[in-house]
């Protein structure tokens, strides 16, 4: 699948080569555009700090947060769950001790889609959701028509369930609380799956540590063991890693025992186009 180079003749990113929904473009010019000087200010819903929000999100994105985490409040409406972040309208709620790193992450998926030439889909699998950033944020900026998140913590799929109520999209978002794949039904296919995995350490004793740390690599050894059942022809998988921890070779024969191919590694740049310690994998299924 050289679509960076001559498109995709066949699977469900066909026709497209770099091409982007409109308003996942407008929302990198909006983004891309704005003063990257930093807001000084003390935090945001709870432990979200402002100044690293206004550097990397820019001032509309911060004021929209804002304004919706309090609108409701102004309005006497009771929230379950703070919010954490605006996507072009969609709010996402979040709790304090979730945060695995989506929301500092979210955004740059729509530099790495266009980078490598990816355009939208029909339905976008989240794994290791949390309570839904990428996925969220994907939806909301027209990559996927439909969405699919899981994540192993209740307390994750809870949060990501009152999101799509919140805002009325239960009909195109399903939720999975899930250890791996294991309790994802067959039924489920998709075109691209998005995943900001633990990272592999091989010290046994961060096992306790599920958010931030993949010991011995056995849960991306289960994901790419198991996921191919679930990708349409052609699908893609994007995943953020860290160079500290792995490398593309790391993941390589775990890909390509569970029946997919490496296609290309990239460095994650920011918004600023600013490289960053951590790389993206991109494979087909």
């Amino acid at each position: 699948m050289e679509f960076w180079e001559s498109g995709v003749a066949n699977g469900p990113f066909a026709g497209y080569r770099s091409a982007v929904s409109d308003r996942g473009r407008l929302c990198v010019k909006e983004l891309e555009s704005l003063d990257p000087n930093w807001f000084d200010a003390c935090s945001l819903t709870s432990r979200y700090n402002v100044r690293l929000l206004r550097e990397w999100y820019g001032s509309r994105i911060l004021l929209k947060t804002v304004f919706a985490r309090f609108r409701d409040r102004l309005l006497g409406r009771s929230l379950k769950f703070e919010p954490a972040v605006s996507y072009n309208g969609l709010l996402v709620f979040d709790r304090e001790d979730l945060n695995g790193g989506g929301l500092w992450h979210a955004q740059n998926y729509s530099r790495a889609l266009l980078d490598l030439g990816i355009g939208p889909c029909e339905r976008i699998f989240d794994f290791c959701s949390g309570p839904g950033y990428i996925g969220y944020f994907l939806l909301a900026s027209g990559y996927c028509k439909t969405l699919a998140m899981t994540d192993i913590s209740q307390a994750a799929t809870d949060v990501a369930r009152y999101t799509a109520s919140y805002n009325r999209i239960e009909d195109i978002v399903s939720i999975y609380t899930s250890d791996a794949l294991e309790q994802i039904p067959e039924s489920e296919k998709w075109d691209l799956v998005v995943a900001n995995v633990p990272v592999p350490e091989q010290d046994l004793a961060l096992s306790s540590n599920i958010i931030d740390y993949d010991v011995q690599g056995k849960l991306h050894c289960r994901f790419y063991g198991s996921v191919k059942k679930f990708m349409k022809p052609g699908g893609l998988i994007l995943a953020l890693n860290t160079r500290k921890h792995s490398s593309a070779e790391y993941f390589r024969p775990m890909i390509e025992e569970g029946g997919g191919q490496i296609v290309e590694t990239m460095i994650q740049k920011d918004f600023r186009g600013v490289a960053s310690d951590r790389y993206w994998l991109l494979s087909r299924w």
